[in-house]
């Protein structure tokens, strides 16, 4: 496994950020699953973090909760092993005989023993041995929580190797936690062992779950013997047999003769000629068209004896050969061909190909693949002219930072974005082409959020290209800032940051830059008085108005976007309903999942502050599945809101623990991890929730938290005497998810009813 796979990345940045994730780890025996599970574990170590191994075993996977007996123990000392077969130096001396034993069950034909206890047959059927007590998932996160909250947080990991040999139990007791992992730093770690028929039942509980994600390995080299027995068997091949030989290894094994007779070069029959010893030998297979490898395991120790030199040139037959057949290949026929092309040689071809294979994934939203190719692209540049790889380098490192960001690895892509835009000014780049370069991620930063590392790279790189005049790509950093101080619950930062950004724009021809400082002004005044909300509806519809007048489709998206959030603010809900409703189809058309995400949540907030709960679910499952396919973590807006309306959503159904996990969850979020007003919203539901309850301890410490000064100033003035009536208010409020009436215009039924009394 590459050490940069995204997987295992995001797994352990999204433990920084507060936010689990459950990894697969699939491979075959000495495939270095083990290896793969140590790499978490020193992350975990690197976080401060706690590990806690979980163990199968072949013997003991009849044992119910067998492989938790050490969910409590204190992990072993350096050098300790939690395990032995040697016997314990035991001091005898003084100990009175043993009385003899009449009947030994050991010696019961069938019988086992783990750790001491015996397991017999009955009627020729294994009885189940006795195990530790039940496991109850739901009291264990219980325990979990604390080691989650205040000063001393610190992620937990459960490791468990060898899963396919769990009891079903233990199975059962891993999967339910996993299924709550991304609400908290709890990172499931799981290694499967492909060749076992066991992994079909973990397949089965988490193929297909978008929080999940897999590492596939791949399967170790045979033993020596086999490598010798190829060896002696491909010796003496003649010269066209063994290059035909090279080019289904190549294609992993298997291919059909038109292909084969197009890469090689030859006629159908002399292609058979040229297989019939290989064939002879049992190193090849030809059945109906097709010719494989009889062998799968042989391909990679096949590919290893063949010359470093001819292993390249075929490479480039090969790519050669598949290019040739396909005028518009699909996207894993590119990406096939693109890696025979490095292979051969890493240079400017091989770039330009994995570049291409690389901007189509992320088109399909192919994120974990787009940074793949583009890795592997930007490696390329070292074979290029100084002059050459100036033009271009800055473009792929921020192409590289949109589908990082996308993978889930915020700090790596904060570090391509930074590059790119340092490459570009030593690069003298005109200020039209990197900002065609950065606008692509305006829509990405947004939905990533006012993570503060971000933030602050943000700033620096807009006064550099500030200080380099190159005014273009400085308003386009600019426009994101009056929407994080908003989303930060500074006001007047956000003003001055959009009097800046529109003071900038004004000065430049390009019409799309114009309506982008009028878009920044209509944000930093949408949260303001009734005047300068009028006025935020005045500025966000000239924006749009000039941004569709020059085809600035992404950008038009989000600006409409934060146009339905004013027209909720100023109470026309069923206008606002009606547009994001319409924006569904074409935001799915474009590919704009980090827009659609904040649509879907708009609509789920509508009909939940309705009572209309039953519309809800639908919004709200798209939403949840649009970001985990984006891999947000905090401070992510959409992922803080989506957190928020779940729990609403499951309040109202009565799913009380499920409601507590989000919003104690946006509670417990550090300063720096989360919203204001999203965390103020969250305390004072899931105040509302125990006080319904009878929790009066945890009712004291959220009102606490509530009446803090910061707290305070990020809850509406309609929402503060709900802090001291809640004893009065919680009865009526479904558990914490009902609309809190007062809120805005956007309250719904309630208001109206009050309109009428």
């Amino acid at each position: 496994m590459p050490p940069s796979e995204p997987a295992i990345l995001r797994a352990l940045e999204g433990l920084a950020d507060r936010s689990g994730r459950t990894v697969v780890i699939l491979g075959g025996p000495g495939s270095g699953k083990t290896s793969t599970l140590g790499r978490l574990r020193a992350g975990i170590d690197a976080l401060g973090g706690r590990a806690v191994p979980i163990v199968g075993s072949y013997r003991g996977r009849s044992v119910p909760y067998g492989a938790l007996e050490g969910l409590e123990r204190p992990p072993a000392e350096e050098g300790e092993s939690e395990e032995t077969d040697e016997a314990p130096d035991l001091d005898l001396a003084g100990m009175a005989p043993m009385a003899p034993v009449a009947i030994d069950p050991a010696a019961i034909p069938g019988s086992r023993r783990r750790d001491g206890r015996v397991r017999t047959t009955f009627l020729g059927e294994t009885t189940r041995g006795r195990g530790p007590p039940a496991r109850d998932p739901d009291a264990y996160w219980d325990g979990l929580l604390p080691e989650f909250r205040g000063p001393s947080a610190h992620p937990v990991a459960l490791l468990v190797d060898e899963a396919a040999y769990l009891d079903v139990e233990s199975r059962e007791f891993v999967l339910s936690l996993s299924g709550r992992a991304h609400l908290r730093p709890l990172l499931i770690g799981i290694s499967l062992d492909a060749s076992s028929s066991a992994t079909a039942v973990w397949e089965e509980g988490l193929l297909g779950r978008s929080d999940v994600d897999w590492v596939r390995l791949p399967n170790a080299p045979s033993d020596a013997r086999e490598v010798r027995r190829l060896r002696e068997l491909t010796a003496d091949l003649p010269a066209p047999t063994t290059r035909v030989l090279g080019y289904v290894t190549l294609l992993g094994g298997e291919s059909t003769s038109v292909v084969l007779a197009r890469i090689a070069r030859l006629g159908l029959v002399q292609l058979a000629e040229a297989l019939r010893p290989a064939v002879q030998l049992g190193l090849l297979k030809v059945r109906e068209g097709k010719v494989s490898v009889p062998d799968r395991a042989s391909v990679p120790i096949l590919e290893g004896l063949f010359p470093e030199a001819d292993r390249r040139r075929w490479h480039l037959d090969v790519a050669d050969g598949l290019h040739a057949l396909s005028a518009e290949p699909p996207l894993s026929r590119r990406i096939e061909i693109a890696r025979h092309y490095l292979a051969s040689s890493a240079d400017a071809l091989a770039m330009a190909r994995l570049l291409e294979a690389a901007e189509i994934s992320l088109g399909l939203l192919e994120f974990d693949g787009a940074t793949r190719l583009l890795a592997e692209a930007i490696d390329c540049l070292a074979t290029m002219a100084p002059a050459s790889r100036a033009g271009i380098e800055p473009e792929m490192h921020l192409l590289n930072a949109r589908a990082l960001f996308y993978s889930g690895c915020p700090a790596e892509g904060q570090a391509e974005l930074r590059e790119g835009v340092e490459g570009a000014l030593r690069a003298s780049t005109t200020a039209t082409d990197l900002a065609s370069w950065i606008e692509p991620l305006l829509p990405v930063l947004q939905v990533v959020g006012p993570r503060a590392p971000l933030v602050g790279t943000i700033v620096e790189l807009a006064e550099r290209l500030h200080d380099a005049n190159q005014v273009e790509p400085e308003v386009l950093l600019e426009t994101l800032l009056p929407g994080f101080d908003a989303e930060r619950n500074q006001p007047e930062r956000s003003r001055t940051e959009a009097l800046r950004a529109a003071q900038h724009a004004h000065g430049v021809k390009e019409r799309h830059l114009q309506a982008l400082g009028l878009f920044t002004m209509g944000v930093s005044r949408m949260l303001g008085s009734a005047a300068e909300m009028a006025q935020a509806e005045r500025f966000l519809r000239a924006s749009r108005y000039l941004l569709r007048d020059t085809r600035r489709w992404e950008l038009d998206y989000i600006a409409g976007e934060y146009e339905c959030r004013l027209l909720e603010l100023r109470g026309a809900v069923d206008q606002a309903l009606a547009l994001r409703q319409q924006s569904i189809a074409a935001l799915a058309r474009a590919r704009l999942p980090s827009v659609e995400l904040f649509h879907e949540l708009g609509i789920a907030r509508i009909h939940l502050d309705r009572g209309a709960s039953g519309l809800a679910d639908s919004p709200l499952d798209r939403a949840g599945r649009l970001a985990d396919s984006l891999h947000l973590f905090p401070p992510s807006p959409g992922l803080l809101q989506l957190w928020l309306l779940d729990g609403r959503r499951h309040a109202v159904g009565d799913s009380i623990d499920a409601a507590r996990d989000r919003w104690s969850a946006l509670a417990d979020l550090p300063t720096g991890l989360t919203l204001p007003r999203v965390r103020a919203e969250a305390l004072l539901r899931l105040a509302l929730l125990e006080e319904v309850l009878g929790r009066t301890g945890e009712v004291e410490r959220l009102t606490q938290e509530l009446e803090t000064p910061e707290t305070a100033a990020a809850l509406p003035e309609a929402w503060k005497p709900w802090v001291a009536e809640l004893a009065v208010r919680a009865p009526k409020s479904q558990h914490g998810g009902a609309p809190l009436p007062g809120a805005g215009p956007s309250a719904g039924p309630e208001r109206r009813e009050r309109r009428r009394r």
